[in-house]
């Protein structure tokens, strides 16, 4: 049967991290590496404003300035190995290809062309859609008409997983972005499917089920 494949962005397909992260420090000086890994336990947009205490000051020129730099930068990012050949095996088997991304449009769509598989994709639920990505799975399942059944998530966070859950979205969590296994292992997840650390085990998962 085919499915509705939602993925997560950063850290799932491709390596972001240092360039995220460094983007963070300099707008959140001060923050560290494990109150920037807590961020990601939860909706990034709402937890990354409960720290705004800590928000650096600057004008709407520095504002701009920063995120061209960051946008520059992250349009330098490397897929996965391994990423863009997974894609291209669900495309050709049939499957719905969705993102599901806390990024805006001008921080992941250059990459997905730079990469050449935006075309992959049949919808690119950003920033721009909604924040929330309880929201956004509500959204997707009204616009293919599918059951919770029909799609599976991939995420790198705990966050990811906990707003998968509200929306009854089975997931598959990956140990190659920002989590490690200890952090999917806080709770239980009655949607969580398994957690993977590589795309062959990622395949495999998929395929014995």
């Amino acid at each position: 049967m085919k499915k509705i494949f939602i993925f997560d962005f950063d850290g799932v397909l491709f390596d972001t991290s240092d360039v995220t992260g460094e983007a963070i420090l300099e707008m959140y000086p001060g923050i560290t590496p494990e109150m920037q890994q807590e961020v990601l336990c939860g909706n990034f947009h709402e937890e990354i404003e409960k720290l705004k205490h800590l928000k650096k000051l600057e004008t709407d020129e520095e504002k701009a300035e920063r995120k061209q730099r960051y946008a520059e930068k992250k349009a330098h990012a490397l897929m996965y190995p391994g990423a863009q050949e997974f894609l291209r095996m669900l495309h050709s088997e049939g499957h719905t290809l969705v993102l599901n991304t806390s990024a805006s449009d001008r921080n992941c769509v250059p990459l997905l062309e730079r990469a050449k598989i935006k075309d992959l994709f049949d919808f690119l639920a950003t920033k721009e859609v909604s924040k929330s990505k309880v929201e956004k799975f509500t959204l997707i399942r009204e616009k293919y008409d599918v059951n919770a059944e029909d799609i599976l998530f991939i995420t790198d966070t705990l966050g990811d997983l906990r707003e998968a859950d509200s929306a009854g979205i089975p997931t598959i969590a990956v140990l190659w972005g920002a989590h490690d296994r200890s952090y999917f292992a806080r709770e239980e997840h009655p949607n969580l499917i398994g957690i993977v650390d590589s795309f062959n085990e990622l395949t495999e998962l998929i395929k014995s089920r």
